[in-house]
C-alpha cells in the first residue's frame, strides 16, 4: 500500500486560541474552513511535504452527532473526555487500492465518505476518507487514510507559501501514542502497514520508553502507559499524545489543548 503520512487530528473546544497560541510561537498557522454537513470547523498548520495539524471543533454540536463519518463520531465521543489528540491520517493517490489491501488483510473497511470545504478565498477543498472497522478497544486506533481531489504537485505548489514559517524549517517528524498494550497495538500497526519487526526499534525520551515503527515516512512512537515518565490526562489511553515537531530554533515543549507539541532542533 503505497502512502504517507497526511495529517494529525487535534480536537480543541476552540480551534482558532490553537491557532493563535501556534502563531506566537512563529508558525504561519491559518483559519481553515467549515464543514456544514458534518458541524465542524478547522484551522490547519502546515509543513514541508503537505503534512499538517488540524485543530478541529464544533460549530454545531447536534449536527455533529448525527453524522456517519467515522471521525466525526470519534471527535464526539473525544470530546465527552475533553480535548486533546484524535486521529491520524495517511494520504493515497488510490483508494481503491488501500480499500483491497485493507480486505486482504482480513480487516473491514468503511466508506469512502465524500468530504469538502469552502476556504476563505471561495475555492472548494474536495476529499475521500477510509476508515477501517475497528473491534479492539485496548489498542491504539487504526488511521484512516484520505485521497484528495486535486494531484499532489498542484497542492503543493498552491500551498508552498503555508510551509513557509519564521522560527526555522520545522518539519513534523513523529507521533507519540500512548497505548495501553504494546504487543497488541504494535502487531496490529505492523499486520496493516506491513512493517517487519526487525524494523521496529526500542528507545526512550524524556516522555518514556518507546517502540518506533516508520510508516509513511513519518515515525509513530508506541509508548505504552506504565512505561510513561510525564503524567498525562487518562482520556488519551490509546490516543496519540505528542506531536514531535524537528527543525525549530530552540528546543521546548509547549502543551496547547491538552496536547504536547515537542519542539527540537
Amino acid at each position: 500500500m503505497d502512502i504517507t503520512f497526511d495529517h494529525l487530528v487535534h480536537f480543541t473546544k476552540n480551534p482558532k486560541e490553537a491557532k493563535t497560541a501556534f502563531q506566537l510561537i512563529g508558525f504561519h498557522a491559518i483559519n481553515g474552513g467549515n464543514h456544514p454537513s458534518w458541524g465542524t470547523y478547522n484551522c490547519l498548520n502546515y509543513f514541508t511535504g503537505l503534512r499538517y495539524i488540524e485543530w478541529i471543533g464544533f460549530m454545531d454540536f447536534d449536527k455533529a452527532k448525527t453524522s456517519d463519518n467515522v471521525l466525526i463520531q470519534q471527535i464526539v465521543a473525544d470530546s465527552s473526555k475533553g480535548e486533546g489528540f484524535s486521529q491520524l491520517a495517511f494520504r493515497t493517490d488510490d483508494i481503491d487500492a488501500a480499500i483491497a489491501h485493507i480486505q486482504a488483510k482480513g480487516l473491514k473497511p468503511i466508506g469512502p465518505f465524500s468530504g469538502s470545504r469552502k476556504r476563505e478565498d471561495g475555492k472548494v477543498l474536495s476529499w475521500s476518507m477510509l476508515f477501517i472497522n475497528d473491534e479492539q478497544d485496548d489498542t491504539c486506533r487504526y488511521p484512516f487514510f484520505i485521497q484528495w481531489g486535486e494531484p499532489e504537485e498542484v497542492r503543493a505548489n498552491e500551498m508552498a507559501s503555508l510551509m513557509q514559517h519564521s522560527i526555522g524549517t520545522p518539519s513534523l517528524s513523529y507521533i507519540g501514542v500512548n497505548v495501553s498494550h504494546l504487543d497488541k497495538s504494535l502487531q496490529k500497526y505492523c499486520r496493516l502497514f506491513d512493517v517487519p519487526r526487525q524494523s521496529v526499534t526500542e528507545s526512550s525520551d524524556e516522555f518514556g520508553t518507546y517502540s518506533e515503527l516508520p510508516i509513511g515516512n513519518i515515525a509513530i512512537r508506541l509508548y505504552e502507559t506504565k512505561s510513561l515518565t510525564i503524567t498525562i490526562d487518562s482520556a488519551l489511553i490509546n490516543r496519540p499524545f505528542l506531536c514531535g515537531i524537528t527543525g525549530m530554533l530552540e528546543n521546548k515543549v509547549v502543551h496547547i489543548k491538552n496536547g504536547i507539541y515537542h519542539f527540537s532542533t
